[in-house]
């Protein structure tokens, strides 16, 4: 047999073909699997979005926490090694000032002998 001995459909064939397909319960099963399996994942994937939208919105909380705490930080070290601070702690230390300082000359440049 050969393409020309054949019985070609016509268009309503074909259209009653693709209509037979659509109103097939197989084809309405398959279309209402495919419709919950999609809307499981749109589900799915907004409640993963809003959760990782808490997660940054909590992160970015931590963040401004620690740039306080850090600026904070920085003025209590200024505050501590300022020279008033420093000067009065030097006097809690009761350390005597040293007037009579004498000075080595070194005749040489070699600092070891062998």
């Amino acid at each position: 047999m050969n393409s020309y001995t054949q019985k070609k459909q016509t268009l309503r064939q074909k259209k009653e073909a693709i209509r037979a397909v659509l109103v097939s319960t197989s084809f309405r099963v398959a279309l209402g699997v495919c419709v919950v399996v999609f809307g499981f994942m749109y589900v799915w994937q907004t409640n993963t979005v809003s959760a990782k939208g808490y997660t940054m919105t909590d992160l970015e909380r931590k963040i401004n926490q620690l740039d306080k705490e850090t600026r904070r930080l920085d003025v209590e070290i200024a505050q501590h090694t300022s020279i008033s601070n420093l000067e009065s702690r030097l006097i809690q230390t009761n350390l005597v000032v040293a007037t009579d300082v004498t000075y080595m000359n070194l005749t040489g440049t070699a600092v070891a002998k062998r």
